[in-house]
């Protein structure tokens, strides 16, 4: 290599390095940050903040993600703010008591001005909010409160993803003020506990009915009600007892989970389907004999 070469290379070098001592590689990129509204359906909410910026410490976060629920929640009872970890990921979880009162038609009013202004002054200019209802239908309302601009959505909670809203918080753009009309319908449990009730009835009539023409319908009964409980979320049917204010607490927790009793039951009639057509495909065992049926029990007919 020339010595002019070697000269321009080391000249290079060194612009390069005073630029990205001075500053020259641009500016910093801009701190984001995004939380999330989960409301429950016992009365209570969640708010996930997620800070990526220049805050000093998780306590700093923590500290933010309760003056934001505070500000969001102005009417709480009480907030509790710890920090959790998404795939090692920190976060601040505030547990806001009390952010909307149960009952027949609950309703809750969520104003982001205050939020927009907090994470503004720690700068967070550029922000998002999820909003995650309970699974029953709701009706939301986004109004822009200078622009005077109504936006409405109506969805049926309780299919995934579908029921999580997002709007974009801006510093220098009017923030929405978002309404949220719950309308609970506790029967749906009632019918969603019909799938465990008919699940334990088939795998009964499927183990103790001596006639597989009776027996292998009831065992298909009850695999299709633990189907019939996963597909349709027959898991999520409880939050309405909460949203409308007949239960909470363990109680509740007890009821949602209660209908996903037909999963486990039609495990005993998976086997015995499964042994029904193994038995047909194979035949018995020994070709030359009668296989009489046992005459004492109902048991495998």
């Amino acid at each position: 290599m020339s010595v002019r070469r070697l000269a321009a290379f080391a000249a290079a070098v060194l612009a390069v390095a005073v630029l990205a001592g001075c500053g020259g590689g641009g500016p910093a990129p801009p701190q984001r940050a995004w939380f999330r509204v989960s409301v429950l359906p016992d009365g209570n909410a969640l708010l996930d903040l997620r800070a990526a910026g220049q805050l000093g410490s998780d306590a700093d976060v923590r500290a933010l993600a309760r003056r934001v629920a505070a500000a969001t929640f102005p009417g709480a009872r009480a907030i509790h703010v710890r920090t959790e970890r998404d795939r090692g990921v920190p976060f601040a979880r505030a547990e806001v008591r009390r952010a909307y009162r149960t009952g027949r038609g609950p309703s809750l009013r969520i104003d982001t001005a205050g939020a927009v202004r907090l994470l503004a002054a720690a700068g967070f200019r550029d922000t998002t909010m999820r909003l995650r209802l309970p699974s029953v239908p709701a009706t939301v309302r986004a109004t822009t409160v200078p622009a005077n601009t109504e936006r409405a959505e109506t969805e049926r909670a309780g299919t995934g993803s579908s029921g999580t809203r997002a709007w974009r918080l801006r510093a220098d753009a009017p923030p929405p003020v978002v309404r949220v009309d719950l309308r609970p319908r506790p029967g749906r449990w009632l019918a969603a506990m019909a799938l465990p009730v008919l699940g334990a009835a088939g795998v009964a009539l499927g183990f103790f009915v001596r006639r597989r023409i009776f027996a292998l319908p009831a065992a298909g009964l009850s695999v299709a009600a633990a189907i019939t409980a996963v597909a349709g979320s027959a898991g999520r049917q409880g939050d309405g007892l909460g949203v409308a204010g007949l239960l909470d607490g363990t109680a509740l927790k007890v009821a949602t989970i209660a209908p996903l009793a037909a999963v486990p039951l039609a495990l005993p009639a998976v086997l015995l389907l499964a042994t029904v057509f193994a038995r047909l495909v194979t035949g018995p065992d020994v070709r030359s004999t009668h296989e009489a049926r046992p005459t004492d029990t109902g048991v495998f007919w």
